[in-house]
């Protein structure tokens, strides 16, 4: 039996779910991502939006992000 096709929508699914975890996992509590179809110059664009974040909460995003880089 075959699996599935995995949709573009999908996709942006699992994405926006995996971005919502690390997001509850660093201890950022936000509304859930969302996935937006739209269409742009003729194509059917797919894309995850993020939760909008305060001031303070992407500031600790991103001292998150230069530690993990280091």
């Amino acid at each position: 039996m075959t699996s599935p096709a995995r949709t573009p929508y999908s996709a942006c699914t699992e994405e926006a779910a995996k971005l919502d975890a690390a997001l509850k996992e660093a201890g950022i509590n936000v509304p859930p991502s969302t996935v937006q179809l739209n269409e742009e110059d003729g194509l059917k664009v797919t894309r995850v939006a993020p939760p909008l974040l305060t001031p303070s909460q992407t500031a600790r995003v991103t001292r998150m992000v230069k530690a993990a880089r280091k």
